[in-house]
């Protein structure tokens, strides 16, 4: 179902994220619950904490972001499979982004918040943003 594809998605990419950071060697914590805002927290080596919020799509043109607001230490990590969801051979396109940046990303559409793929290329892969 499609229900289930967006789920799995989801997970898929706020584990992926989880695995960057560890990586990186930061203490990070995915926030349980349905309705939550805040997907990942992050401990940096100062101590000081930040949040990501991690938005995924298996196609490659647009995100939905309505309920993203800017706050400080906040990121956005969008992550867009290029349609290759299932190729465990293909690493998907990941742009970190400051929450106070997307506001002149964003392009709305009736009630929909989006940002458009094209935005995001000088994002691309920016994990110092955590160190």
């Amino acid at each position: 179902t499609m229900r289930a594809n967006t789920f799995n998605t989801g997970i898929a990419s706020e584990y992926l994220v989880l695995s960057k950071l560890y990586r990186l060697e930061l203490e990070a914590y995915i926030s349980q619950g349905n309705k939550k805002s805040v997907d990942i927290r992050v401990i940096k080596k100062d101590g000081s904490a930040i949040s990501i919020d991690v938005k995924s799509v298996r196609g490659y043109s647009s995100l939905v972001v309505n309920n993203v607001q800017p706050k400080e230490n906040h990121f956005i990590v969008f992550i867009i499979y290029n349609d290759k969801f299932e190729d465990l051979t293909v690493e998907p396109n990941i742009y970190v982004v400051p929450s106070s940046e997307l506001e002149s990303m964003v392009e709305t559409y009736g009630k929909e918040r989006r940002v458009m793929k094209g935005r995001l290329g000088d994002y691309k892969n920016k994990w110092e943003y955590f160190i």
